[in-house]
């Protein structure tokens, strides 16, 4: 996920600065994150899924710490692409 996603996002984020409203990409990370942990928690209550325990940094709230930053760094990667991909066509 480090090589996939976080350091992407970090990349397109200093890339993107100048075309990005802080304010608003942080309300959507948070609602999409607050739909996420709601999603994730359901399906591993109801067992749709499960986190091999052996396979994880440590849990929170019954879920993984690497869940939780997935949960942030996907929909943070997508925005960013996104904003990139439209300043290139409007560039042309």
């Amino acid at each position: 996920m480090l090589v996939f996603a976080v350091t992407p996002s970090v990349i397109l984020l200093y890339l993107n600065r100048d075309k990005i409203n802080f304010k608003y990409l942080f309300i959507s990370l948070l609602i999409l994150f607050i739909i996420g942990v709601i999603w994730d928690q359901i399906s591993v209550r109801t067992g749709i899924w499960h986190f091999s325990q052996n396979e994880i940094i440590g849990n929170f709230l019954g879920m993984p710490i690497e869940e939780y930053l997935f949960i942030i760094f996907i929909p943070l990667l997508a925005i960013n692409i996104y904003i990139l991909v439209e300043k290139s066509i409007k560039g042309s």
